[in-house]
């Protein structure tokens, strides 16, 4: 294997690899899309799909799309107007709320810096340096 097919391989994510062949997958097979596709078929696709799936899922779905049509030579149907117009008016009858986290409580950031403090105090008595900058932020992820 060259380097360049090396760094052409790191750049694409196994699971990144697999969502996308599970998309066209769908297209093709469950759909009963053909590629390559027109901009016609992927706005008909998207419709048919609305109800379905998520505007997040949509999205995820063009982007695979449009990776089939560039690494085969086609040209892009997924970036033409009516596909972005069709996308448009999904997102605007279809409205999801986005899931958020809830915010931290002063209480909750106040345990954070005690605890910070408490890591950066151990690692200047350990003369860990290295602890100093990196581990604190990797302890907070696994915080309760």
């Amino acid at each position: 294997m060259s380097t360049v097919d090396l760094y052409l391989r790191a750049a694409t994510r196994d699971n990144t690899e697999r969502s996308y062949q599970a998309a066209v997958r769908h297209f093709e097979v469950d759909w009963g899309g053909l590629l390559p596709a027109s901009s016609d078929t992927i706005a008909r696709y998207l419709a048919d799909n609305a109800e379905a799936f998520s505007i997040n899922t949509l999205q995820q779905r063009l982007a695979a799309l449009a990776n089939w049509h560039q690494a085969h030579g086609f040209p892009d149907p997924t970036k033409t107007q009516v596909v972005r117009k069709v996308l448009k008016g999904i997102r605007t009858l279809h409205p999801t709320q986005e899931k958020q986290a809830r915010p931290l409580q002063l209480e909750q950031i106040g345990q954070l810096v005690h605890w910070l403090d408490g890591a950066i105090a151990a690692a200047q008595v350990a003369q860990r340096q290295a602890d100093l900058f990196w581990r604190p932020a990797f302890y907070l992820l696994s915080l309760p």
